[in-house]
């Protein structure tokens, strides 16, 4: 079991459109209307994969509702805490170049009585000894990265892992916390963080070396359509898919997570503490987030969008290599 926490979940609104041109009148080709937030895109990735994940979030009388019935008539196990600000609305604008525009409202403020209700449940969750507690996306008003802290703690006291795909203030207080065994930024936060460019490899491999909290933890660096980089105490694998044509971004990087996950609770106890482990998890995570973004809006690949084939990978590639000149 995977539990994935979405402390700021979203009802996303994706619009299609052939162009998109900034203070004219655009006209939708296709619209989208879809449950989101990153966790739960997590979750929505690894059940339509057949993996066992819960997906815990806020959820208010409407939008949050919403939310909730679209996932449980997908199948997915829901667990949520009632709160009395409306959940938030997004909205995303895709081109037919599949450049894309996002909106993002602020999300709703819990109240201290919420949080400490959602914390409670993610706490009797934990009861139940799942593989990973996985904590993603932005933080409504009035949290900050000690929330993730905090859960990072608890899964720990539980013997559970914790994985977290944030940015920003939360993002550093994580990263200097040292709670998370998986992180996944992206190269632009992993920059911020850093508070300076990483152009090469050897940049980004000595710098997310530096934020492994413990011997098994992990840094998944995203790279875009330079694939991504699996970095840990056994040095790094760099992984890259064969060229797709891009139709959607939108939850690429949840799908990505997603399929580290899912590689991951696959292995045996053997192959996990090893480079064929590591090999296994960033080659899936690649192939899911590759199939992510030749999918349109927020849609998660399923079995027969991913093609594990078309990733090729890199044991601890050269330091001097830069990040752009990385491909297949």
């Amino acid at each position: 079991m995977i539990i994935t926490v979405t402390a700021n979940p979203s009802l996303d609104l994706t619009l299609e459109v052939e162009k998109f041109e900034q203070g004219e009148v655009n006209r939708s080709t296709s619209k989208h209307k879809d449950p989101a937030g990153k966790g739960i895109n997590v979750s929505r990735a690894l059940h339509k994969n057949g993996v066992d994940t819960a997906a815990v979030f806020p959820a208010d009388a409407s939008v949050g509702v919403w939310i909730e019935k679209a996932l449980t008539q997908s199948g997915i196990q829901t667990i949520t805490t009632r709160i009395n600000d409306e959940v938030r609305q997004n909205i995303t604008i895709v081109d037919a170049q599949g450049d894309t525009t996002k909106i993002n409202e602020t999300g709703p403020s819990l109240s201290a009585d919420e949080v400490s209700s959602l914390l409670a449940q993610i706490a009797g969750l934990l009861e139940t000894e799942p593989e990973w507690l996985v904590a993603a996306g932005s933080l409504p008003p009035g949290l900050d990265g000690s929330f993730y802290v905090a859960l990072g703690k608890l899964a720990h006291e539980h013997g559970v892992r914790f994985a977290v795909d944030s940015s920003g203030p939360a993002f550093k207080e994580i990263a200097h916390a040292g709670v998370a065994d998986v992180m996944k930024p992206n190269h632009e936060e992993l920059e911020e963080l850093a508070g300076r460019e990483l152009p090469t490899v050897g940049d980004v491999v000595d710098f997310a070396q530096t934020m492994l909290g413990n011997p098994s933890a992990a840094i998944v660096v995203s790279l875009g359509e330079n694939g991504a980089l699996l970095v840990n105490s056994r040095g790094s694998i760099w992984a890259g898919h064969e060229p797709v044509t891009p139709e959607s971004t939108v939850g690429a990087g949840d799908s990505t997570l997603a399929g580290y996950l899912s590689a991951d609770v696959s292995l045996s106890e053997e192959e996990s503490d090893s480079e064929s482990g590591d090999i296994a998890r960033i080659s899936t995570a690649v192939a899911w987030g590759s199939a992510a973004v030749q999918l349109p809006a927020t849609t998660v690949p399923g079995p027969k969008d991913i093609t594990i084939t078309a990733v090729h990978t890199v044991v601890n590639p050269s330091h001097t290599t830069a990040i752009k000149e990385l491909h297949v």
